[in-house]
């Protein structure tokens, strides 16, 4: 059995090694020939390295809120407000900042923290604390 596109001509097969050049003589143009430009990497300009990198500021905000709100809310429900910030930029970064997702992620969840903890705050106050007096 044989395959589809195999030859049965010996001299069709085509043979891509040559010889080497002799000593001290110069390589044909043939063999010096670079390759074609699509294979060439690709480089970022500056414009395209500061548009890339300036997408992640809603989510470093949304980090830095989130972390602040944790915070504060392990000491009251001060840091309901800062926490409910960062859940909302973290939200907003997850359309627009496609590559930022560790950061925005970690943003909404330190957010969640923070308003699960002022929740906690406010379920102790009402329930321990006022009627107390």
């Amino acid at each position: 059995m044989t395959t589809p596109h195999q030859h049965e001509d010996a001299s069709a097969q085509l043979d891509y090694t040559r010889a080497p050049a002799p000593p001290g003589s110069q390589l044909d143009w043939a063999s010096t020939v670079t390759a074609p430009t699509e294979f060439v990497p690709y480089s970022y300009t500056e414009a395209e390295v500061a548009r890339v990198t300036g997408r992640r500021r809603l989510s470093l905000a949304s980090v830095v809120c989130g972390l602040v709100g944790l915070a504060l809310g392990v000491i009251g429900v001060f840091g309901l407000p800062i926490a409910l910030g960062a859940i909302t930029l973290a939200l907003i970064a997850r359309s627009t900042e496609n590559r930022a997702r560790t950061l925005w992620l970690s943003g909404l969840l330190s957010g969640l923290v923070g308003v699960l903890l002022a929740a906690g705050w406010i379920v102790y106050i009402s329930q321990i604390v006022l009627p107390l007096l």
